[in-house]
């Protein structure tokens, strides 16, 4: 490495509380002895080479602030004929290394740049829907939030005493938000798309599921979870979306929580059953900008640390966690759809959050 290092930090995908904080790490560690610089707009300010010198004073008024407006952010996906672009960009600011902070999708364009050059590349891992081997930042923060406002909806219900808020939360592929929230606000009824996935639950068997749970309740007021995911267990309910560069599909715009509860209704009248009016929303974007918890907090400063420690130890297309660093290679799969990528951890039904969940769903019909 050259008498002073040089090291970008980019964000992409999707913001998550605590970004700001991982970026402040890492330059109270480099400060004094190198520059880090912030490149703007996630691989798109990679490949167009813009990016700038990080001070002390940008730095500060962003440390401990939720949102990724100090970078900005994109999900572009790199392709080959953008790896020119990207050494020149390397070349011009004479980078020794690249930290990456992102989900899957980011681990993805790390592994496959580590390939092409030789300046190091670190994927710090970041998503709010926390589907990564190596835990994430921001799940802890998001789901604070979003159980604190689901708490605040159980309390809305219970005072109107007429009405079911049902609410479609985010988590893409996967359910831990909804598992999360679930257990942390105490909801009356949840699905976990992984566990209707192994049932191999069919849309008259969910409907009839919700269905129960009303009869149960026997009250006109409550509270009922969604996964926006639930599309890929119920295909009845998948709509036609355009794919992010990535290929993935745009669940937090579809509105199958409201498909789904019309299905629910449908079938109510047939029974001649009565249903309370529903109230629907969506949660996610609410949450992924809030300010982090002290817990995300210490994780990314530990996280910041160990992206530090990749670089003086000279390592590569790897993945950082608490504990050090990980080759990215070691997560890599192939999709049928998105081709050779980073996997997506599912909600693990046999893990002790799950069981967790399992022993408290049904004392939650009942409670207020």
């Amino acid at each position: 490495m050259k008498e002073r290092l040089r090291v970008g930090v980019l964000l992409s995908g999707g913001p998550a509380p605590g970004g700001h904080h991982v970026i402040a790490t890492l330059f109270d560690l480099i400060d004094g002895f190198g520059e880090l610089y912030g490149i703007e707009r996630g691989a798109e300010g990679l490949i167009e080479g813009v990016a700038h010198v990080l001070k002390k004073e940008q730095i500060d008024r962003f440390r401990y602030k939720g949102g990724f407006d100090l970078l900005k952010t994109r999900r572009k996906k790199i392709l080959p004929g953008d790896i020119d672009a990207i050494k020149k960009t390397i070349q011009k600011f004479s980078f020794d290394a690249l930290i990456f902070i992102g989900g899957d999708d980011t681990a993805t364009n790390a592994y496959k740049l580590s390939k092409e050059v030789s300046t190091l590349i670190i994927h710090l891992p970041k998503t709010i829907d926390f589907d990564l081997a190596v835990p994430s930042f921001g799940f802890d923060t998001a789901c604070s939030l979003m159980s604190r406002l689901i708490r605040n909806l159980k309390v809305d219900a219970r005072s109107t005493g007429k009405y079911y808020h049902v609410l479609k939360l985010m988590g893409r592929d996967t359910s831990h938000i909804t598992l999360e929230c679930a257990i942390r606000s105490r909801a009356n009824f949840a699905l976990i798309t992984e566990e209707l996935i192994h049932k191999k639950a069919t849309l008259p068997q969910v409907v009839d599921a919700i269905l129960h749970f009303f009869e149960e309740r026997k009250k006109e007021y409550g509270v009922i979870l969604i996964p926006e995911g639930i599309s890929l267990a119920i295909k009845e309910l998948e709509e036609t979306t355009e794919l992010d560069p990535h290929g993935n599909a745009d669940l937090s715009g579809m509105e199958s929580h409201v498909r789904l509860m019309q299905h629910v209704e449908k079938e109510a009248r047939k029974r001649g059953l009565h249903l309370p009016p529903l109230r629907f929303s969506t949660m996610g974007y609410e949450a992924r900008c809030e300010d982090p918890t002290p817990y995300d907090l210490e994780y990314t400063k530990k996280l910041g640390i160990r992206a530090f420690q990749a670089i003086l130890e000279k390592k590569s297309g790897v993945i950082v966690a608490a504990d050090g660093a990980h080759l990215i290679e070691n997560y890599m799969v192939e999709d049928s759809k998105r081709g050779h990528v980073v996997k997506k951890v599912a909600v693990d039904l046999h893990g002790s959050k799950f069981l967790e969940f399992h022993q408290i769903r049904e004392s939650l019909v009942h409670e207020d």
